[in-house]
């Protein structure tokens, strides 16, 4: 159970940035902006969930959020890519879509994390 708190209140945080549409003005294509959050949500609270039954929380936090930045970085060099190349470019294309699915999945991992991070411990 106490695995399970963080990836809730990290599935909420991520429900709220999908529900207000977050990643169209940040720069996802309008027409998939919540559905790359929707498939890369899931990934990352499995994945925060695993790692953090052998990581401590600190360093895992760090690392999430620093892949967070690569992920940005990667749908945001897809997006420019595309753009520049109207619409050829093919690379650039899945680089902008699959970088925001790893967005989500990065972002909730770190939510998740922070989250155990900031979460004081009860001794048992």
């Amino acid at each position: 159970m106490r695995h399970l708190l963080p990836a809730l209140i990290a599935a909420l945080l991520m429900g709220a940035l999908i529900a207000l549409d977050v990643a169209r003005p940040l720069g996802a294509h309008p027409w998939w902006s919540q559905k790359t959050l929707l498939i890369g949500t899931p990934i990352g609270l499995v994945l925060a969930t695993v790692a953090s039954l052998k990581l401590r929380p600190i360093p895992l936090t760090i690392t999430f959020a620093l892949t967070t930045a690569l992920a940005i970085a990667t749908a945001k060099y897809g997006q420019s890519q595309f753009a520049a190349s109207y619409a050829e470019d093919q690379l650039a294309g899945k680089l902008w879509y699959f970088g925001w699915i790893a967005t989500g999945a990065t972002l909730s991992a770190t939510f998740s994390a922070l989250t155990k991070t900031l979460r004081p411990n009860k001794p048992r």
